[in-house]
């Protein structure tokens, strides 16, 4: 089955709304603490599961997700922003989790490389060195540390849901959302607050609670809602590749949102990456076989 027009637009939307949380975050962070805005938009998100039931999963499992896919890749992601991190170059490293995703595969669960995963790991590998270069050179090591660390958080997460089989992504999106709220609370409330709530919410403004909107709202449940719709339509090799469009968005957006430049650097090890992420996550079909049946490129 082929995606519709209707169905394709939904994709390239979906990816877009993702994408334009990197610009919007960042003019958010100017104003509240990275780990406090964090804590906000999982509180939004966690609103909503009042209206989504809960998915089909053990609460331990659901909890290290949220760990995982919420504090540890979004908390980390906020503060390597507000440590300099650029929202563009942000938007590409937080991808990666595909290139950490194969690795862990590998390493801790013996699956077997291909030509294609050496080429996929050999690209990301020089991407980032070039990245880590022009951020070493701009003072700005920390940041990518961090996001890197994102990056590892998000990709562990991947593979435990990998594990869970199928799940509806709203309701886990929604559902996970629970977990993060305490840790963060407290990791915000002493690091970022001296102990005190309210010198916290006074860093809250208007664009801190339309950015939250944003996150809470479009990037998490109508986001999510279309992604789980066309999962459930279509195969993932034909849903997957519309997720390139989310970094590449996120450049876009934050270059014309923020005047961000890439550096020759920053452009070299991006353009790296992104082949990279293009590699690992297309399929390539073969021709079609005698009887008339179409197999795929084994992993």
């Amino acid at each position: 089955m082929r995606l519709t027009y209707q169905d394709t637009a939904l994709a390239v939307l979906a990816a877009l709304i993702w994408g334009a949380t990197f610009p919007i975050s960042a003019i958010a962070l100017e104003d509240t603490p990275p780990i406090f805005f964090t804590f906000l938009r999982f509180l939004c998100a966690a609103g909503f599961v009042l209206l989504v039931p809960r998915p089909r999963m053990a609460w331990t499992k659901l909890a290290t997700l949220g760990l995982l896919l919420g504090a540890g890749q979004y908390g980390l992601m906020f503060v390597a922003m507000s440590q300099g991190m650029p929202a563009g170059m942000a938007a590409v490293l937080v991808h990666t989790q595909a290139v950490f995703t194969v690795l862990i595969a590998i390493v801790f669960l013996g699956e077997r490389p291909t030509m294609r995963t050496h080429l996929t790991l050999a690209l990301a590998t020089v991407g980032l060195a070039c990245l880590l270069v022009d951020q070493a050179q701009g003072g700005a090591v920390l940041g990518f540390v961090l996001m890197i660390l994102a990056a590892l958080s998000a990709a562990a997460g991947n593979i435990i849901l990998k594990s869970a089989g199928k799940v509806e992504m709203i309701r886990l999106a929604v559902w996970m959302s629970l977990a993060p709220l305490l840790p963060l609370a407290l990791l915000s409330r002493y690091l970022e607050g001296s102990g005190s709530v309210v010198e916290l919410l006074d860093t809250m403004t208007w664009t801190t609670l339309a950015a939250v909107g944003y996150s809470a709202v479009l990037s998490t449940v109508v986001a999510y809602a279309i992604w789980g719709r066309l999962l459930v339509t279509y195969t993932a090799a034909q849903v997957a590749p519309f997720f390139l469009f989310v970094p590449a968005f996120g450049l876009a957006l934050s270059a014309l949102v923020l005047g961000e430049t890439l550096s020759a650097f920053q452009l070299s090890g991006s353009a790296l990456i992104f082949v990279g992420l293009i590699v690992s996550i297309l399929q390539i079909e073969r021709p079609a076989s005698n009887d008339g049946r179409q197999s795929e490129e084994t992993e």
